[in-house]
């Protein structure tokens, strides 16, 4: 795919990112972002979300320019007839109650279509994509995201055809990204990126964003540059609209851990503010650095706490913090030896390089089985 070849997504669909930013707390007198957002309601006369983000930002309302929007909304709503057209008149109301974020009546309308069994099975898939944009929109609804997601699972195996199923995957990646599970996004992401048109959801710059960054924290070193290679748009994305992206790639794969730690901080500025990755970007950037670790660790049976310091471009007491932290959460398997002043992992010892997480797994296990017993013990009358 040819980045000049992208689609349209719908301008207003980027007014629910500017909103987002806005109920951060940082963020939420930014001059700019308030006169972005009200200017794209104004451009797309969306009285309906108007009024929410008055309510939900706290902004003064205006009754004068609501009544004017909701006019504009009234007498395009007029004009929707049936007529001959490939696409149903209820699709194109669908679409324009989406436009101007009418959840409600748009919810209604979706769900009402979805249930109509005397339609085509991908009409009603069109009606479960409008459900999941709705609840995307709106606040990133999670749960309601799920939900759709599954009844679009649902309705493809009964006989969706290929662009439905093609448009499934994009949906899923976005929900997977959501709920952390970044493994199946990646798969996902990179089953649909070449044949990617789902553009009434997101752009196809941020699926790239969103493909690079699961497959980052999901692929093995050498599994995520043999995938992105095989990605010619998001190679060429990569290099000409997200260099700090590929830096971020090439430096882990390339073993440049001080500019991949850079890469990363930039990185944790720019999901933070993503209404998808807000709730998980913490735990992302903690991932990812573990994630680091275990490539550098795993080559060797010790290491200066130093050297790793250095390797990094980080502090010694900042490498020994953490590495003593995942080493007791059991997500590295190494120890600290504070008297040499090194990392020791275990590497090429066999059965023992495992004993942390043997440890682990047995007071675990442990504690499970004496929580049996004393249930078995309140029943039994020895």
């Amino acid at each position: 795919m040819e980045l000049t070849a992208e689609g349209k997504t719908p301008e207003y669909m980027a007014l629910a990112g500017i909103k987002f930013k806005l109920t951060i707390s940082e963020l939420k007198n930014d001059p700019v972002l308030r006169d972005q957002l009200l200017q794209g309601i104004k451009a797309g006369n969306m009285a309906p979300y108007y009024k929410e983000v008055c309510t939900d930002l706290g902004w003064t309302f205006d009754q004068k320019l609501f009544d004017e929007m909701a006019k504009q909304n009234q007498d395009r709503l007029s004009k929707f007839q049936e007529d001959d057209s490939e696409t149903p008149v209820w699709q194109d109301r669908l679409d324009y109650l989406c436009s101007i974020g009418d959840k409600d009546a748009a919810t209604a309308l979706a769900q009402s279509k979805y249930e109509d069994s005397t339609l085509t099975t991908n009409r009603r898939l069109d009606a479960i994509f409008a459900l999941f944009r709705i609840s995307y929109f709106h606040g990133c609804n999670v749960k309601d995201m799920g939900k759709y997601i599954n009844k679009a699972h649902e309705l493809v195996d009964k006989g969706g055809d290929w662009r439905s199923r093609n448009k499934l995957k994009a949906y899923e990646a976005i929900y997977c990204l959501a709920v952390r599970d970044y493994s199946r996004s990646a798969d996902l992401f990179i089953d649909c990126v070449s044949t990617f048109e789902s553009y009434e959801l997101v752009d196809f710059g941020t699926i790239i964003q969103y493909c690079v960054l699961a497959c980052a924290l999901a692929l093995e070193r050498h599994a995520l540059q043999a995938a992105l290679r095989r990605q010619g748009a998001a190679v060429q994305a990569l290099r000409s609209r997200f260099p700090e992206l590929r830096e971020l790639v090439e430096s882990l794969h390339e073993c440049r851990y001080a500019d991949f730690m850079k890469s990363l901080a930039w990185v944790e500025t720019q999901i933070c503010v993503d209404p998808v990755f807000r709730p998980h970007y913490q735990h992302y950037v903690r991932e990812a650095r573990i994630k680091a670790y275990v490539q550098l660790l795993r080559a060797y049976r010790s290491l200066s706490l130093d050297n790793i310091a250095d390797t990094f471009g980080v502090t010694r007491e900042f490498i020994e913090d953490e590495i003593s932290t995942f080493t007791a959460a059991g997500r590295l398997q190494c120890r600290i030896d504070a008297v040499a002043g090194c990392v020791v992992t275990g590497a090429g010892r066999g059965a023992d390089a495992d004993r942390s997480h043997l440890y682990q797994a047995t007071i675990r296990e442990g504690d499970l089985l004496l929580n049996r017993v004393k249930k078995l013990a309140s029943v039994i009358n020895f």
